[in-house]
C-alpha cells in the first residue's frame, strides 16, 4: 500500500481528556498523518462522522455523557453493514470483560493506556491499510457490477435482435414451405394431364419425328412430376405433417421392388444388382412408402453413375443393434464439393445424385431423420461410392 495514500486518511480522535488528544495528535503528526479531527464530547461523534467521513476512529471507552460502548452502538445506526470503518479502542480499562465487550461491540482493535507509541503507530497503519484495501475492493466490485450491467444490457439487446431474426426466419421458412407446397400441388395437376395425353399420342402418332418430340415432352413432364413429388414430400417431412406409419418390412422385398423399378435401366447398361444380407434380421421397421423411396432412389443413382457391364451391391449387415444398408457402386464417386455439403437442395454441378433437382439425398436424409436413422456418404478407396443407411432404435420407430 502506498504511504501517500495512508497519510491522506481521515482520522477521528474521541477522548474526554485533552491531554490524551494532544498526545495522539502529536503522534499522528510525527507519523505524517495530517488529516485528522478530534472531540472531547462523545455526544458529537455521530455528527462528526457523518460530516467528516473518517477512515479510522481512535475511541476512548470511559467518557461522560456517552461511554465508548454507547458511541459504537450509535455508530451502527449510521454506518452501513458493508462499510468497513475500523475503530481502535484506547482505554485504561484492561479487564478481559472490557476487551471482549469492545471487540464484540464493533471495535477492530484494542490498546491499553498508557500508550506504547510504536505499537499505536503499527496498529493505526494496519487498520488504515485494511480500510484502504476494503475501499479498493468495493470500488472494483462497483466497476465490475457496472460492466456486468453493461454486458447484460448488450446481451439482452443481442438476444432481442436474435429473437426478431429467428421470427423472421421462421416466417420465411413457413412461407417457403407453403410456396413449395403450393408449387407441388399446382405442378402435379397439369402434369397429370400432360402425361396422360402423351401416353395417348404415343399410341396414335406414326411419325418418328413427332414421336421423338412426344418422348421428350414425356421425359420432361416426368422430371417435373418427380420434382413436385419430392418437394412436397420434403416439405411434409420437415414440417411434421407426414405421419410415419411404421411396420415390419422385409429387406428382400424392398430390394426386389427396386429391381423391378430399375429393370429397364439395368438391362440397357448390362448392370447387375446384388443383395448381400449378412444381418441377423431380415426385416427393417419403417414407413413402407418412404423406405422404398430410399432403396429405389439410391439404387437408381448407383446404376445411373456406374459404367456399363459393372455391378451394384446392396450390403446389409448388423452393427451395434442397428441394421446397416450399404449401397455400393464402382462409378466415378462423389464430387468433393458434395462430400463436404451433401444435403443442400440444389446444385450447379453434375454430381453423384439427381442432376435435375439435387433433392434425392436431401429427401433421403429427411426420411432417415424421421426414422431416427442416419445417412452417410463416402467414396470407396479404389473406385466408386458408398451411401450408408443406418437404422437405429427400431423399437422406438415402431412405437412412434
Amino acid at each position: 500500500m502506498e504511504e501517500t495514500v495512508l497519510k491522506e486518511a481521515r482520522i477521528l480522535i474521541v477522548d474526554d481528556k485533552v491531554s490524551n488528544i494532544e498526545v495522539l495528535s502529536g503522534l499522528l503528526e510525527a507519523s505524517g498523518y495530517l488529516n485528522f479531527q478530534s472531540t472531547t464530547d462523545s455526544r458529537m461523534v455521530v455528527d462528526i462522522v457523518q460530516s467528516f467521513h473518517p477512515d479510522l476512529i481512535l475511541l476512548d471507552l470511559m467518557m461522560p455523557h456517552f461511554d465508548g460502548f454507547e458511541v459504537m452502538d450509535q455508530l451502527k445506526e449510521v454506518i452501513s453493514v458493508d462499510s468497513y470503518l475500523p475503530i481502535l479502542v484506547l482505554t485504561a480499562d484492561i479487564t478481559i470483560e472490557a476487551r471482549q465487550r469492545a471487540l464484540t461491540g464493533g471495535a477492530k482493535d484494542f490498546l491499553s493506556k498508557p500508550f506504547n507509541m510504536p505499537e499505536v503507530q503499527a496498529r493505526i497503519k494496519n487498520l488504515l491499510e485494511t480500510r484502504s484495501l476494503h475501499l479498493l475492493l468495493k470500488d472494483q466490485n462497483l466497476i465490475l457490477e457496472e460492466k456486468v450491467r453493461e454486458r447484460t444490457y448488450e446481451l439482452e439487446k443481442a438476444y432481442h435482435k436474435i429473437e426478431i431474426v429467428n421470427r423472421e426466419l421462421s416466417m420465411l421458412d413457413q412461407a417457403k414451405n407453403g410456396f413449395l407446397n403450393l408449387i407441388s400441388h399446382e405442378l402435379r395437376t397439369p402434369l397429370n394431364g400432360i402425361l396422360g395425353f402423351t401416353r395417348i399420342l404415343k399410341n396414335v402418332v406414326n411419325s418418328p419425328e413427332v414421336l421423338e418430340y412426344i418422348n421428350y415432352v414425356d421425359i420432361s413432364a416426368k422430371r417435373l412430376e418427380k420434382f413436385a413429388y419430392q418437394a412436397l414430400l420434403i416439405t411434409e417431412l420437415r414440417t411434421g405433417k407426414y405421419k410415419i406409419k411404421p411396420e415390419k418390412l422385409h429387406i428382400k422385398e424392398l430390394f426386389t421392388n427396386s429391381i423391378l423399378f430399375l429393370q429397364e435401366k439395368t438391362k440397357k447398361k448390362s448392370i447387375t444388382i446384388r443383395l448381400q444380407n449378412n444381418s441377423i434380421s431380415d426385416f427393417l421397421i419403417g414407413d413402407r412408402e418412404l423406405i422404398q423411396i430410399c432403396f429405389d432412389r439410391l439404387l437408381d443413382n448407383s446404376v445411373k453413375y456406374s459404367p456399363s457391364d459393372s455391378a451394384v451391391t446392396l450390403n446389409v449387415y448388423s452393427k451395434d443393434n442397428s441394421v446397416v444398408c450399404d449401397f455400393i457402386d464402382y462409378g466415378a464417386g462423389f464430387n468433393q464439393d458434395i462430400l463436404e455439403n451433401p444435403f443442400r437442395p440444389f446444385s450447379n454441378y453434375k454430381e453423384h445424385f439427381d442432376e435435375n433437382t439435387g433433392l434425392n439425398l436431401l429427401l433421403i436424409k429427411y426420411i432417415m431423420d424421421a426414422h431416427n436413422g442416419q445417412i452417410e456418404i463416402n467414396n470407396n478407396e479404389s473406385k466408386g461410392a458408398i451411401v450408408r443407411l443406418t437404422f437405429v432404435d427400431q423399437n422406438q420407430v415402431l412405437e412412434a
